[in-house]
This record gives C-alpha cells, structure tokens and sequence, in this order.
C-alpha cells in the first residue's frame, strides 16, 4: 500500500534544512571566492559592497540561517535515535521557541 504523503511538521522541518543548508553553501561559496580573489580580508565585505548591507546586517542574516540550521540538525540527530512522532514535533517547537526567544536575545543585545 501507498504511503500517504504528509504535510506536516516534519515536512516543514525537513523544507526548511534544505533552504537553510543551501543558503548557507551560497553564503559560503562567496565568502570563499571573495577572499580568495580580494585584498580585502574581512568577510562581509562583498554582502557589503554588493547588497549595500551593514557588516552587522550581514552577520544577523547569517546568525539567522545558521541558528534553524542548527537546531533542526539536532532534532535529525534525536530522530536518528529513533524518538516517537509525537516527539519530534514537541521538540522541533520547542526548539522552534527556543531559537526564536535566542534570535530575539541575540538581536536586542548585540545589533540594537
């Protein structure tokens, strides 16, 4: 029999690795090239320049990839260990709380 396809949480913690991962390997790629082929070593720079961003504008968007990233890399990992459904979506919301309250923490304290 064919499985039913899902939509939810999982399905949105699993869209949202992807986007993340592949924003933060396009983040990489530039600040790699950048460097590479600039003279200018600090690492915002091309945000910067070509954005027309802040260098602290540009951490808080890295900040900001990296923190869900992050967080729903560790909820994969607690799957892995072969945690219930019931539990996978409690602690993907509550780390969902937890990152939002650290991003809110983390802005108001460093960028404001």
């Amino acid at each position: 029999m064919e499985k039913e396809r899902g939509y939810g949480t999982g399905m949105w913690a699993w869209l949202l690795q992807r986007i993340t991962g592949f924003l933060l390997v396009i983040y990489l790629l530039i600040h790699v090239w950048w460097l590479h082929f600039s003279y200018i070593k600090t690492p915002f720079d091309f945000l910067s320049n070509t954005l027309f961003l802040s260098g602290r504008t540009a951490v808080l968007i890295l900040f900001l990839l990296v923190l869900p990233h992050a967080l729903n890399g560790f909820r994969v990992f607690a799957i892995d260990f072969g945690i219930s459904d019931r539990a996978q979506k409690i602690l993907f919301w509550g780390l969902t709380v937890i990152g939002t309250f650290f991003a809110v923490w983390v802005y108001l304290t460093r960028f404001s």
